[in-house]
């Protein structure tokens, strides 16, 4: 599967050869049921930070070229730690030992970068093989059904849509689930709120159906970019060019004048129903849980065409216990976006982060002590203002709780966290609420199952400090850890001689 020049940013097929290379890909050449059996084998390989599994042989695949192989778990975390966020930092064009830290500010970068415009070919593999109108039944294929109680066979859940504005000026790349419903028929989220669901009612406000696409297998950088709560207006296929530093590849579709990745796998064309709906849940979310009666009516998605290369790659995110796609790319780039505004608010933060085990509910912002002593403010008035910059943005809707921690505690650092939780956060006298006008996420699980279901959310502002920290950088205890508790000197020598003591391999902290 020769990729020439591209990188692993801009190749689904050199990122596969990179992680192959370092032991983070296993093919499977047994015949995998996609009824269930794949989705197993993903679920199983993110929770024990296993290789991705590429699934070469999935019953019911069109022949040696056909549609399609599966990719499990593209986005999921290693279970060495050193390389812990390796598909992530590729996916962006960071080295695998990148940290999440790292892989944050490139997204921050990258936003602030100047846009880099696509560039537009008049071919591409995807192009070797093209199937239209009747000729398509989605039935026949693959398509996985990724949990027991599913509503049905997800096709699209780590797909690129395609949409854009009736004038033509907002070229908007999304990932939002979807599933079959009959042979040329999907249904999938098509939420308002979002940027796909504000340009669908675009068009149903003039009476029309939205002209769309979908690009399997893409780019892992137009993966991650699809992924972001970006802002209103902004082309993702300029801001990819800003991850990678080239203009990312475009492509014009067979049957409508949307352009996909020229370097995808699979492309689905067609068109977004104005009027039709279909019942469309329930699915394994990021929350980690699957509600069987949870459904909705969302829009009808009829397939007019499908263009595919050889023997082509279909990567799916199986949602539920972290971590997955839905806590790596999702969640790490709401941090990044919370990280950027409170920066341009002049406020003292340094760092962000969601602890996967949170199922990308909790945020953690570090502060910078030194400024906010400089800042002369209390507690109350910092953690008011951190609320209010967060929860009344777009990313912030999906953000119900945010940590404060000082610059001694390391937000990637779950232990560390719920140190400075359960020492520093008094109940009630550090908690912040914010009732009201602010945007919500209703597939928070509390949000419809919890109390009070129907009236206004709260979202918290928790701050895991104490109050002589916001007074003075002399804090009036000293922490009982090895890292904080000896001389220099001492620490050195104990981790020079740690293998002379009679201990094996230097550890890592628990």
């Amino acid at each position: 599967m020769s990729t020439g020049n591209l990188s692993a940013a801009l190749s689904l097929r050199t990122f596969l050869e990179e992680c192959k290379a370092e032991g983070d890909v296993v093919e499977i050449d047994l015949e995998v049921d996609p009824h269930l059996e794949s989705g197993a084998i993903s679920r199983r390989a993110y929770e024990t930070g296993s290789p991705m599994p590429l699934i070469n042989n999935p019953k019911g695949k069109d022949g040696p070229d056909g549609l399609f192989r599966i990719l499990g778990a593209p986005v999921g975390v290693r279970s060495d730690r050193a390389t812990r966020y390796a598909r992530f930092a590729k996916s962006i064009g960071l080295p695998s030992n990148a940290t999440g830290h790292d892989i944050i500010q490139k997204l921050i970068a990258s936003k602030k970068a100047e846009p880099i415009p696509s560039i537009k070919v008049h071919d591409a593999p995807l192009k070797e093989h093209k199937i239209f109108g009747d000729e398509i039944d989605l039935l026949k294929l693959p398509v996985p059904k990724n949990h027991a109680s599913d509503g049905g066979r997800y096709f699209l859940t780590y797909g690129l849509h395609s949409v854009q504005t009736p004038d033509g000026k907002w070229v908007n790349w999304a990932i939002t689930r979807c599933m079959v419903i009959g042979k040329r028929q999907l249904t999938g989220l098509v939420d308002v709120k979002q940027d796909i669901g504000a340009i669908w009612a675009m068009w149903k406000a003039q009476g029309k159906d939205t002209p769309w696409a979908c690009a399997l297998g893409v780019p892992p950088a137009a993966a991650v970019a699809s992924g972001m709560p970006l802002p209103k207006f902004v082309n993702e296929p300029d801001y990819v060019g800003a991850i990678t530093g080239v203009p990312v590849e475009v492509i014009k579709c067979e049957t409508n004048d949307l352009v996909v990745p020229a370097q995808s796998e699979v492309v689905l064309e067609g068109t977004i129903s104005a009027n039709e709906t279909a019942d469309e849940g329930p699915m394994g979310e990021y929350h980690g849980f699957l509600f069987p009666t949870k459904k909705s009516p969302q829009p009808v998605m009829t397939v007019n065409a499908i263009t595919y290369r050889s023997n082509p790659i279909v990567p799916i995110a199986v949602a539920g216990r972290a971590p997955d796609e839905t806590h790596t790319v999702w969640a790490l780039s709401i941090c990044a976006e919370i990280l950027d505004l409170l920066q341009q608010a002049g406020l003292p933060i340094t760092k962000a982060w969601c602890p996967y085990e949170s199922q990308a509910i909790w945020y953690v912002v570090q502060v910078d002590r030194k400024r906010l002593v400089e800042m002369k403010t209390t507690p109350e008035i910092f953690c008011r203002q951190v609320g209010e910059i967060v929860f009344s943005s777009k990313p912030g809707r999906f953000v119900p709780k945010i940590f404060v921690v000082g610059d001694n505690i390391d937000p990637s650092d779950l232990h560390e966290v719920v140190w400075a939780e359960a020492t520093k956060s008094q109940p009630q006298d550090s908690d912040f609420f914010f009732v009201g006008n602010y945007p919500t996420y209703d597939l928070v699980p509390y949000a419809t199952h919890g109390f009070n279901p129907h009236e206004p959310q709260a979202k918290v502002v928790r701050l895991c400090m104490l109050p002589a920290e916001f007074k003075t950088l002399d804090r009036p205890w000293i922490e009982a850890s090895f890292r904080a508790s000896y001389p220099e000197e001492l620490k050195k020598k104990v981790l020079d001689s740690w293998l002379a003591y009679g201990f094996g391999e230097n550890p890592v902290n628990l």
